[in-house]
């Protein structure tokens, strides 16, 4: 007997495999296809949706990219229309499946009147420019979407223009936007920075490895001046050179201390362009930034140790590459 009335049903070992089957009883199942020819249950009940699903390791990648189209997204809403159900989802998780710019279509019809979804991860997903304008338009008619990743799509530059600037620019909620990889160029960073440079709620943007130079170092600089909600800029990995660096820290002083992080490894900046950003952050404009990564910018040892010297962190320091002001960091090397 159980040794107290509050404790669940005593089981029997042969009874204990159907407790369990029953505990993770799916809310919602439904068959849809997949895109290697079969069909398959997934649970569409639950707030958070993740089709991205590696359960097999002798499995090809391109089986796993292939695994869920998109006909498995058109399917998921086609049943919940069918049984007169409103998408509840608060988290989708796409990545690393080809859904595709006929994916991206379902999504945005399909998640026209959800009013829950936070989180929408949609990386290397097989987004062309003209998928790009069915997510801008989903952006556009969402009240309550955070978090929106979309890197390693290549979109180009005509794919964050149109439908996609003119969503990002009417959406109220979006906290955090992640476009790395998307071969952006600067002509689609200077349209991006004229949809977001008013965006009252947008946080975090990343534009990594994004093939940008100075045209686009000047748009950041400019959107940067106007910009009231921004805090983490991520560039890194770009072609801004010396002169795109001056431009940015130009921006990083009329941003005001708004930004807090900004990262610009990678971009080629050389020597002029690091002794702006670190005479910006080491002055009263620069103090409220908390961290700036500078590396592998080909800045030399010789220059490097100046700038130390001038900033009172010699290179017999402590430091090492993180140059320390307290709570403040700043990442410095070759």
């Amino acid at each position: 007997m159980c040794s107290s009335d509050l404790s669940p049903p005593c089981a029997s070992p042969s009874q204990l495999p159907f407790l369990a089957m029953a505990a993770v009883a799916p809310i919602f199942p439904i068959s849809v296809p997949t895109g290697l020819g079969d069909r398959e249950v997934l649970d569409c009940g639950y707030p958070v949706l993740n089709l991205q699903k590696l359960e097999n390791p002798q499995s090809s990648l391109h089986r796993c990219r292939s695994r869920y189209g998109a006909q498995t997204i058109r399917s998921i809403f086609h049943h919940l229309e069918d049984r007169s159900k409103v998408s509840t989802f608060e988290e989708l998780n796409l990545s690393d499946n080809l859904i595709g710019d006929e994916g991206a279509e379902y999504l945005a019809a399909g998640l026209k009147d959800n009013k829950a979804l936070k989180v929408l991860l949609l990386p290397r997903t097989g987004i062309t420019s003209a998928g790009m304008a069915h997510i801008g338009s989903l952006l556009g008619n969402s009240t309550s979407v955070q978090n929106v990743i979309l890197s390693g799509n290549h979109v180009d530059a005509v794919g964050v223009q149109g439908d996609f600037g003119a969503g990002i620019a009417k959406n109220k909620s979006v906290k955090s936007l992640c476009l790395a990889a998307c071969r952006l160029l600067d002509e689609g960073v200077i349209s991006l920075c004229d949809s977001i440079k008013l965006h009252p709620k947008l946080e975090h943007l990343s534009l990594t490895y994004n093939r940008l130079e100075v045209g686009a170092a000047k748009a950041l600089a400019k959107m940067l001046a106007t910009n009231q909600a921004l805090r983490f800029l991520d560039v890194c990995g770009n072609s801004f050179g010396e002169e795109g660096a001056i431009e940015l820290a130009k921006g990083l002083k009329d941003n005001k201390g708004r930004l807090t992080t900004f990262a610009i490894s990678t971009c080629a900046i050389k020597a002029k362009g690091a002794q702006a950003m670190v005479d910006f952050f080491h002055s009263k404009d620069g103090a409220k930034m908390t961290y700036m990564d500078l590396r592998h910018n080909n800045v030399n040892y010789a220059d490097i140790a100046k700038m130390r010297e001038k900033m009172a962190k010699p290179m017999s320091g402590p430091e090492g590459w993180m140059v320390m002001f307290g709570e403040r960091q700043l990442l410095l090397n070759r």
